[in-house]
Formats: structure tokens, sequence, C-alpha cells
């Protein structure tokens, strides 16, 4: 591995923990519904690039938004899908 490449996989892996970071604290809020965690994976979507993401579901970048809008139904399989193109998982732990 190049000194590049290893530079880079570090950066990935901190942008991903940032992005489960964000994702985890939204969850925790007292007020927070489906159509809010929807716009955040939207937003952290982008941030981590909507091309990739959507392609990564099988979607084009404009359904990838309008699915993540807040707009729609939200399916549970549109969120572990986002969430594995983003490199995050979800977890279930005692509180």
């Amino acid at each position: 591995m190049t000194p590049y490449e290893s530079a880079n996989a570090h950066l990935e892996d901190r942008r991903a923990a940032d992005m489960a970071d964000y994702l985890d604290h939204r969850l925790h809020m007292i007020h927070y519904d489906q159509k809010t965690f929807a716009r955040s994976l939207l937003l952290v979507s982008e941030l981590h690039g909507i091309g990739h993401v959507a392609r990564e579901c099988g979607l084009s970048d404009d359904a990838m938004r309008k699915q993540l809008s807040g707009t729609r139904p939200l399916h549970f399989a549109d969120v572990l899908g986002v969430m594995r193109a983003l490199g995050v998982q979800l977890r279930v732990e005692v509180r």
C-alpha cells in the first residue's frame, strides 16, 4: 500500500466514524421522526457523494434525493442500503 493509499484509507475510516457519530446522535434526539432521519441520511449521503450512494443502492441521484427528502415513506431496506453504501452499520444495544 502506498502512503497515499494508506492516508486515503485512514481518511475514509475517519469519515465513516464521523457519519456514524452524527447519525447516532440524531437518533438519540427526543423529537426525532422518520422524516428527520431521512433528511439526516440525505445530508450525510450528499457529503459522502450522493452519486456513489445512489449507485450502491441501484438508484439515480435524483431518485435517491427524492427517497431521502422526507416526503416519501422511508423503508427499512432503504435505510440499510444507504448505511451500507456509507460504510456504517445500524446497531442495537441495551440502554
